[in-house]
């Protein structure tokens, strides 16, 4: 059976970036389950006197994760993660510090926590959780492409390729617009904690390794919704090419 790699192309695409935004759902949802795949890492004072206090708390999509940070060896950037746990598992989840740290920690003399912050995160819960929304929805979208596909190769029927299609492109919208909030998260908000940090010890990285992963998502279901439009209005739309005449036998 021989295969036509540029229809099945489209599918290859949306394969891969339904892994990939898995993995960006999932990441932190337990430990060591891509715990690395942050969307921001917040780092909490050190020095504190409080025995159950973090160093450092990572945000993700659906949990958070926390633990400490092994001592920096000279001329390195900064020490290991040691991730002793995370939360539960959201759909909807928003990070909110004032439920993650106990009281006595969070508004403890020694850690001098900065109350701005935590209605910084409050302001953002709305825009982290309608992210998770536009991310399960992509997820959701590729998906359907790949059942369609599937059943495309399973009984073909014309203009199959339209439902393969019309999911790609939600799919890639969706993950398109969950990447840009996920990106002016990591940066803008980043930049506001750190402002709002300054002198108080508080500080946030955004997570290079999760937007990497989300804009290759995103970029492969592009590639792969302009194949499919013009695998179904391109060539598609070509008429076959008619039978190759047979010769006529000759009579005896």
């Amino acid at each position: 059976m021989k295969v036509d790699f540029k229809k099945i192309f489209p599918a290859l695409t949306a394969f891969i970036a339904f892994i990939l935004t898995l993995c960006c759902l999932f990441a932190g949802t337990q430990k060591n389950l891509l715990d690395g795949a942050d969307l921001l890492t917040l780092y909490t004072p050190e020095g504190s006197s409080a025995s159950t206090a973090n160093q450092f708390y990572s945000v993700h999509i659906m949990s958070y994760c926390h633990g400490s940070l092994e001592k920096a060896e000279p001329g390195s950037s900064g020490g290991a993660r040691n991730v002793t746990g995370c939360s539960d598992r959201k759909l909807l989840f928003a990070f909110d510090p004032t439920e993650a740290w106990h009281d006595g920690v969070s508004h403890g003399p020694n850690l001098e926590w900065p109350r701005v912050i935590s209605d910084d995160f409050h302001a953002f819960r709305l825009t982290t959780r309608s992210m998770a929304v536009m991310y399960i929805i992509g997820v959701g979208a590729v998906g359907s492409a790949l059942v369609a596909k599937m059943v495309s190769l399973i009984a073909p029927r014309r203009q199959q390729g339209l439902f393969e299609f019309g999911f790609l492109v939600l799919g890639s919208l969706s993950l398109s617009v969950a990447s840009i909030v996920a990106t002016v998260v990591a940066f803008e908000f980043v930049d506001l904690i750190n402002a709002h940090g300054d002198g108080s010890n508080v500080s946030a990285k955004y997570g290079d390794k999760f937007l990497g992963m989300t804009w290759a998502s995103a970029g492969l279901l592009l590639v792969g919704s302009i194949a499919s439009f013009i695998n179904v209005f391109v060539r598609g739309m070509q008429p076959e090419p008619a039978p190759a005449p047979k010769d006529e036998e000759e009579g005896d």
